[in-house]
């Protein structure tokens, strides 16, 4: 998959020259390109109007045949703001990289996030951070898993490359408020991934897990789960969440407030980005 490209200095969104890039949003601040959530809304809707994904398949649990997956597609998107970039590196091994972006304009709706997958720079000096305003130039995949061991029951998870240019900083974006429910079935937390959320009184599953990686997870209680589905966890993707939820934490203790990006990789997870996202 091709790096990002950070697009700054020449174009609509730069200050000319090689300088920096502007901060001050210009007069449409957010474009008046293709929102992110028109296109996966799209993808979200059944030939019969319904809400679903027609490439699901509950009956091919190794993913061995899946059939109408989205096709990779070029795409223009325009007021992304970032809310957050992966620097924490929970295995030891490099696990860094990902950003992640949805559509600015309040109020948060379902469908507006993507994973950014493996940025690059242009200059290589350039670094963006959470709140940057940006516009995406690039391909939108369906990422099934990797090859070796594929997502279950034809599972994707949207992600982007191509390349960003920046529009301003100090964006802010309002976490959305689903229901816990909804990250029982990936069906239903998948217009949620990408995403920025706070989530109300989970109730952890069982005691926090760290495995020989370095990953440290949490599953907590989503309600009653078809057969099938994997259990959705709060992960240490983006910060160093033992310092925050100790490994001697309990089963059924209950947060009462968790922010966190939604994320996919053969489960749901959502991801707090700081000791600033728990209220215990």
């Amino acid at each position: 998959m091709a790096p990002l490209v950070f697009v700054v200095g020449c174009g609509p969104g730069g200050s000319g020259g090689s300088g920096d890039p502007r901060t001050e949003p210009r007069a449409d601040k957010y474009g008046s390109g293709v929102r992110l959530h028109e296109v996966l809304g799209a993808r979200a809707t059944l030939e019969n109007g319904e809400p679903g994904f027609s490439w699901l398949d509950p009956d091919d649990m190794e993913s061995a045949s899946c059939t109408g997956i989205p096709r990779d597609q070029e795409l223009m998107v325009t007021g992304l703001t970032l809310t957050a970039v992966d620097d924490f590196d929970e295995t030891g091994a490099g696990a860094i990289g990902n950003y992640y972006a949805q559509d600015s304009a309040p109020p948060p709706v379902p469908h507006s996030g993507i994973t950014i997958f493996n940025p690059g720079f242009s200059p290589p000096d350039l670094r963006v951070v959470a709140g940057d305003v940006l516009d995406a130039f690039g391909v939108l995949t369906e990422f099934g898993g990797p090859s070796s061991s594929p997502f279950r029951f034809c599972r994707t998870l949207p992600e982007m490359s191509g390349s960003l240019e920046f529009r301003f900083e100090g964006g802010e974006v309002e976490p959305a408020t689903p229901p816990v429910a909804d990250f029982a079935r990936y069906a239903t937390a998948r217009p949620w991934i990408g995403m920025l959320v706070t989530l109300e009184n989970v109730k952890t599953l069982e005691s926090p897990n760290l495995s020989g990686a370095g990953r440290y997870s949490i599953r907590f209680d989503a309600g009653e789960q078809p057969a099938g589905e994997e259990l959705p966890t709060l992960t240490n993707e983006l910060m160093d969440l033992p310092a925050v939820i100790p490994e001697d934490t309990p089963a059924g203790t209950v947060i009462r407030r968790v922010t966190g990006v939604v994320t996919y990789f053969y489960q749901v997870h959502v991801s707090p980005r700081s000791a600033a996202d728990i209220e215990l």
